[in-house]
């Protein structure tokens, strides 16, 4: 069986696969390999990229613990101004976690929050509000520096790089 254009939009979808082939108009085979080239440098990225995710959670959520002396520190958010919008993550969150037919609890809501989530937590608009507790999850890294090396992190896209 080849591995044609025609195979690679109905494994992975026409929508997904017509940015390479609209590249590649002409060359099927390029268009393919670009597309193989792609999922081998998301999988070379995929291990840094976790555990810099679960590195992010761990160490904001551990000063989010202090900051609120909740385990569930979460739910201030929604009452709190200038926070409130951050209740939509916690939202999905909640959401994925019941449709899985577990048990809603602190920790299994902190692990379902999305990179984007952390990231976010990170944005200049949050500056007033989370930075002073949020700043000594990194304290080896100039104050200067802390935040903005964060401004970039949610552009990477989920499918790789192309």
């Amino acid at each position: 069986m080849g591995y044609d254009k025609s195979f690679f939009e109905k494994v992975f979808s026409t929508k997904r696969m017509e940015r390479y082939f609209n590249l590649y108009p002409n060359d099927e085979a390029r268009a393919i390999l670009h597309y193989q080239c792609n999922l081998e440098l998301a999988e070379a990225f995929y291990t840094s990229l976790s555990v810099f995710e679960v590195t992010l959670r761990n160490a904001l959520s551990r000063e989010l613990q202090t900051m609120t002396g909740r385990d569930d520190w979460y739910v201030v958010f929604a009452n709190t101004l200038g926070l409130s919008r951050l209740n939509r993550y916690v939202t999905q969150a909640s959401k994925q976690i019941t449709g899985r037919h577990e048990s809603i609890t602190s920790s299994r809501v902190i692990a379902e929050l999305t990179l984007g989530f952390w990231v976010s937590l990170l944005n200049s608009e949050y500056e007033r509000l989370l930075w002073k507790d949020l700043r000594r999850a990194f304290p080896f890294m100039p104050k200067k520096e802390c935040f903005s090396s964060f401004e970039y992190v949610p552009y990477i896209p989920k499918q790789g790089v192309s």
